[in-house]
């Protein structure tokens, strides 16, 4: 796959996203329309006259109905989130953040890359599955196709692996009951807040430094570590210390350690002291963001709402892992940049995660019926936490501003060609800067609701 053919792909499926989105909300002015009409109906008498709290119990019930919601709720095996309530809109924050992270580490040349952070915010709120999903399409999808410089295909793409094995740790991380206890008070002593930053950030840096590691080994990419020389040279007698010890335990194995254990060593201690503030950093950010701006998200997913039980994913998470990681996979074998030949086994490395958490969640996940339940108990209690929101008279008017600018957008994009000879690139850089324009006005909106809704929950 080139950079020219997913151009070309992401194009029609912005215009494709485009049409989709027009479509959309044509047919939720017509539903409300519809609404409007049968509530202006005059009843017959006070006992078929519905009360509003009747009236407002019945929302839900319409909006969760919708065709869209429904095919993916009864796929088997289903989705455990809800695509257009939950899905959609954290994966879309994280790829948004991760590309952040990645510019401003390119404009300010910084030891911070920060381009996880979106990474680390779907593993947290969606688990190692979906964490690693929004890695895999931030690294191989946006990242790589909108790279300014030169080289993305060695800078960005194969780096994915990395940003997938963050996604999984901090997803699996998340999942455990310590985690959600660290939540739920916000009164936390500091030794609670340093446990978190240890786990997952410092730990995090030392287990996503082997995956760098091998990346360096195969592209012969040497290790910097920006100190100073006293410190180079102590790490160095450190790990060539333990590189003897490790390789006198291979020969009495019959193996033959040869010089790679050093090295190696090196630049695994080496990157996990260059990742350690980048990871930390990350992951702390994340969990700000996911407090101050997705508190429903929170104690919904992270915390299991009323009955305090998280969603469990079902195996279609590792499903959709795979099917996305295939495309990396076969550009992997057949360039000869990732030296396939030799290292094969590294880039096939993620297919036994997917295929041992497909088989293990077949065995042990959830049953489709108790997905398909707790999707919709959890898109009933959104439709109620948002009414009173979506009725604001601000939330009407950027509505249709935004049903306008989708309109106007379109017609410019159609436009283009008769205008510029290079038309699938300038049009995906005008799809890019007025969705993320959107998409971005629309995650501020969605930060905001939650935040209201979850105070007049309290009240």
């Amino acid at each position: 796959m080139t950079q020219e053919l997913l151009t070309l792909f992401a194009v029609a499926s912005g215009l494709i996203l485009t049409a989709l989105s027009i479509l959309d909300q044509l047919l939720k002015f017509h539903d409300r329309l519809r609404e409007a009409k049968q509530d202006s109906k005059p009843k017959a008498g006070s006992k078929e006259r519905v009360a509003p709290r009747e009236r407002q119990d019945e929302a839900p019930a319409r909006s969760i109905r919708k065709p869209g919601l429904s095919l993916v709720l009864w796929l088997k095996p289903p989705l455990s989130y809800l695509l257009f309530r939950e899905v959609l809109i954290i994966a879309a924050a994280g790829i948004l953040l991760n590309y952040l992270g990645l510019v401003l580490s390119l404009q300010f040349e910084s030891i911070l890359y920060l381009d996880m952070t979106g990474t680390a915010l779907a593993a947290l709120l969606l688990g190692p599955w979906w964490g690693a999903i929004v890695a895999l399409l931030s690294s191989c999808g946006v990242n790589w196709l909108l790279y300014p410089g030169e080289q993305a295909d060695i800078i960005i793409f194969p780096w994915a692996l990395v940003n997938m094995t963050g996604g999984l740790l901090w997803g699996f991380m998340a999942r455990r009951e310590q985690f959600r206890k660290y939540l739920q008070s916000a009164h936390k002593a500091s030794a609670s807040h340093a446990w978190f930053l240890t786990t997952f950030g410092v730990l995090g840096a030392w287990i996503v430094a082997i995956p760098g590691t091998i990346l360096q080994a195969v592209f012969n990419q040497p290790s910097t570590l920006v100190l100073n020389s006293t410190v180079v040279e102590t790490v160095a007698r450190l790990t060539n210390g333990w590189a003897l010890l490790l390789q006198d335990q291979l020969g009495m194995l019959g193996l033959d350690g040869s010089g790679a254990v050093s090295s190696g060593l090196l630049t695994w201690v080496q990157n996990s002291l260059r990742y350690m503030p980048d990871k930390t950093v990350s992951v702390a950010i994340a969990l700000v963001i996911l407090k101050y701006g997705f508190p429903l998200f929170e104690r919904e997913l992270i915390l299991g709402g009323p009955s305090r039980t998280p969603p469990q994913d079902s195996r279609l998470s590792p499903l959709v892992l795979g099917l996305l990681y295939a495309p990396a996979f076969g550009h992997f074998l057949v360039s000869d940049a990732y030296r396939a030949s030799e290292f094969w086994p590294f880039w096939a490395a993620p297919w036994i995660i997917v295929v041992g958490g497909y088989v293990m969640l077949g065995r042990k996940g959830p049953e489709d019926d108790e997905v398909r339940e707790a999707c919709l108990d959890r898109a009933d209690r959104y439709a109620l936490a948002f009414r009173p929101i979506r009725r604001d008279p601000a939330y009407v008017f950027c509505r249709r501003l935004t049903f306008a600018t989708l309109i106007a957008s379109t017609g410019f994009v159609l436009a283009l060609p008769l205008l510029m000879s290079e038309f699938y690139a300038a049009a995906l850089h005008f799809l890019c800067v007025v969705y993320g324009f959107l998409i971005a006005m629309h995650l501020v909106h969605v930060a905001i609701a939650q935040n209201v809704s979850v105070v007049h929950a309290e009240e």
